[in-house]
């Protein structure tokens, strides 16, 4: 039966309380049959609340409307599916989907426990991949449907949020990825909101108790809109009108690429363009515009011979390579002896924190003081070929976060040797972006190395490359890359927290998430020419008249 035919059904994940209750009673008012899900947990999710008996689910019935309330978690995959199967069986069909769902725990880059991170990310983006591997495949046979996800600002911009930083910014990539290859009529968005709940209240508080940021980064509660702003807007970007848009979170984009490909000296090309151009680009989030004057005759040049490298220009002598990428370590040991950078080659099989920063320890009681750390761990292998881009994703999706969580247990590593020894360290963070949900990671640990030097107090100088290509010469590149970071200190400085690429034949450099437009509205109900405005926003075609 087609939704045109029926009362529209409609899941909200946390929906008890704060935003995801707001959610759901603006449903519920436009005549949606509401599902909340929600464990009723505590903000940390370690004790059990009790029931409410003004529950969201009483007052949209009191008001109404209909539907019922879960108490199974996002967290439990199979729950999920049960319940999303039930609703077409029982209801005729599932039309949207509102993941609120989230806990708050104290996790940062050098500081938190193993567990908080875990939860965190179990919570944040296990949950978000529950809920769509649960209802793409039936929204994509109804061939309807609207996803709605959160993230943050904790996922786009500096924020020392550990596990929950990282968790954001991969919902936000999943987003990007997912919405733009959703099944025909499938919608998949995010919201990034702020509200005055009792998850930000809990934020805040713990900064202040902490003495950071002025106490959340200068945020007033009393300048932040309550959660019930926020209802209407959900309720629109699951609703017909707003058909037109997904995957509309704002995308990383490139701004400066080199070619590395067919050239003399790809040290040369690098050494020119890098400082220069990337580190440029960086600072100001953008182009300008004028590499390809500037460099148009360094392609062709050729450094003397046993001189390409040239002489290391910083205070890199010795450098920890942690990798299990066969093909990708020859090349880096290559690159850093060539800058009389000494490699010692550290056991990667740690997945946890206490294992990485034993093994990392280790390996600095045989080579002496570490002044570097490369981590190049592996993907997931490649499996079958999917029928379509979005099915191979959520195929992709298995260990995803185990593998965030190896990227954090080496991060924290590096970060907990450099304030053990006193001794400044720059981290390399290597991802395989090739498998489908390779960038999701690849974002991740980006957003992890942005705020490694202010969390440090500038001991750890974090950088991150996503490797794009599963080209031949991709070793080559990256190698060389990690080589001329770890060599030129301006460049490393420069570049810290950036998004460096590594694509078929280019190097390239990629500006960080950001809101692309404002609307302001004053709310809650939402205006009838919103719509128009977003689509110039995002430049989506107009409303055909």
């Amino acid at each position: 039966m087609s939704a045109a035919a029926r009362q529209r059904v409609a899941v909200v994940t946390g929906g008890a309380g704060g935003i995801g209750a707001s959610i759901a009673e603006s449903l519920g008012r436009e005549g949606w049959y509401v599902v909340t899900l929600d464990p009723m947990v505590t903000l940390d999710g370690t004790e059990q609340l009790a029931e409410l008996e003004d529950s969201t689910v009483a007052r949209i019935v009191a008001a109404g409307g209909s539907g019922r309330a879960s108490n199974a978690s996002v967290t439990d995959a199979v729950a999920v599916r049960v319940l999303f199967e039930e609703l077409v069986s029982e209801r005729g069909g599932l039309d949207a989907v509102v993941n609120v769902a989230g806990i708050t725990r104290q996790s940062y880059f050098a500081r938190g426990t193993e567990e908080d991170w875990v939860v965190l990310l179990n919570v944040h983006l296990g949950g978000w991949l529950n809920v769509l591997e649960a209802a793409l495949p039936l929204m994509a046979e109804a061939g309807h449907g609207r996803i709605l996800g959160v993230t943050s600002g904790s996922g786009w911009r500096a924020a020392d949020a550990g596990g929950y930083s990282a968790a954001k910014r991969a919902v936000a990539a999943l987003t990007w990825q997912l919405g733009r290859t959703a099944p025909a009529g499938v919608t998949i968005n995010a919201l990034s909101p702020i509200a005055n709940t009792r998850m930000v209240q809990a934020a805040l508080e713990r900064a202040r108790a902490e003495g950071r940021a002025g106490g959340g980064g200068g945020l007033s509660l009393d300048a932040i809109p309550g959660p019930e702003n926020l209802g209407p807007l959900a309720a629109y970007l699951v609703s017909d009108e707003a058909g037109w848009c997904s995957g509309q979170v704002d995308q990383p984009h490139l701004v400066e690429v080199v070619r590395t490909d067919g050239v003399g000296s790809l040290p040369a090309v690098l050494e020119s363009v890098v400082p220069r151009a990337f580190v440029t680009a960086e600072a100001k989030q953008a182009t300008e515009g004028g590499a390809n004057p500037r460099f148009g005759s360094i392609f062709d040049a050729v450094s003397p011979a046993g001189s390409e490298a040239g002489p290391v220009s910083g205070d890199v002598r010795t450098c920890a390579v942690v990798s299990e990428r066969a093909e990708l370590t020859p090349a880096l040991v290559s690159a850093l002896e060539a800058r009389s950078i000494a490699c010692h080659k550290v056991e990667p099989a740690a997945r946890n924190f206490h294992g990485a920063a034993r093994a990392l320890h280790a390996a600095a009681q045989v080579a002496g003081p570490i002044d570097a750390v490369v981590v190049a761990l592996a993907g997931n292998p490649a499996g079958p070929s999917a029928p379509t881009a979005w099915q191979g994703v959520l195929a992709d999706r298995r260990g995803l976060i185990e593998h965030l969580h190896a990227d954090a247990a080496w991060s924290r590593a590096a970060s907990d040797y450099a304030a053990d020894s006193d001794h400044a360290v720059r981290l390399v963070t290597l991802t395989d972006a090739t498998p489908p949900a390779g960038p999701s990671r690849a974002q991740a640990a980006a957003q992890i190395a942005r705020v490694a030097a202010d969390a440090t107090r500038g001991q750890v100088t974090a950088l991150a490359v996503g490797i794009e290509s599963a080209s031949a010469d991709a070793a080559e590149q990256t190698g060389e890359l990690v080589g001329h970071l770890l060599g030129h200190p301006d460049s490393s400085a420069g570049l810290a927290g950036a998004e460096l690429v590594v694509g078929p034949g280019w190097i390239g450099l990629r500006a960080h998430p950001r809101p692309i437009g404002t609307v302001v509205y004053g709310g809650p109900a939402v205006p009838g020419w919103v719509d128009g405005a977003l689509r110039e926003i995002v430049r989506a075609p107009a409303e055909a008249s």
